[in-house]
């Protein structure tokens, strides 16, 4: 983790999001019925409800479906929050978040004609998390169950590889393989986005291209 000295975690972003996915997590214990009006269910996310692109990534399905997420997003939020700024942070988790489900849906639409079951949790905008960290620091080394050393960009595309293999041959069925490529690819463009845009910036003014 890349975090400067005197950092206030309880100022931060990462750290409310996490408290409020906790918090709907508590709620759904309690009242079934939250996770059913709040989870996306494609054919009501596209016919009007489009609350639910939102609302999906703030349930779990289970304490370990929670824990696992909150996790990720504790080592790989702070430091990128820190980096990117409150803005461009909350832009990446929430657009990687709908930009995941998004991807799943039309993954499910060209594989099996239909748009899939029911998705929810925080994972698409975790992984959106993790692969604009991966970009903004592609040679940091992350390990992987504390104890295998990568360097974070060759994670990230180790993981899009596994997750599209798993998604195709359905390997691992309940888990929505494909928002987690979704969330991977939003997160990458989204960077990719705002690098580009900087590095016109440093272009000077009325300087031309020409084909060679």
């Amino acid at each position: 983790m890349i975090i400067r000295r005197g950092y206030n975690f309880k100022e931060s972003l990462t750290f409310y999001i996490i408290l409020v996915n906790l918090a709907f997590f508590v709620v759904q214990i309690f009242f079934p019925l939250f996770t059913d009006i709040l989870s996306l269910t494609p054919s009501l996310a596209l016919s009007g409800h489009y609350y639910q692109f939102v609302s999906y990534m703030f349930l779990h399905g289970g304490i370990m479906h929670i824990v696992l997420n909150m996790f990720v997003l504790a080592i790989f939020g702070f430091p990128l929050e820190q980096t990117l700024g409150r803005n461009r942070f909350l832009i990446v988790y929430m657009i990687s978040g709908i930009g995941s489900a998004i991807f799943y849906i039309l993954m499910m639409m060209l594989m099996m004609g239909e748009m899939g079951i029911g998705l929810l949790g925080a994972s698409g905008a975790v992984f959106g998390v993790l692969a604009a960290y991966a970009f903004k620091y592609p040679r940091q080394w992350v390990y992987i169950f504390g104890l295998i050393p990568l360097p974070a960009a060759v994670l990230i595309i180790f993981l899009l590889i596994e997750e599209t293999f798993l998604g195709v041959l359905s390997l691992q069925p309940g888990i929505a393989n494909f928002g987690h490529v979704g969330g991977i690819i939003t997160g990458l463009l989204i960077m990719s986005y705002w690098r580009l845009k900087e590095e016109r910036k440093r272009i000077p003014k009325g300087f031309q291209f020409v084909w060679e």
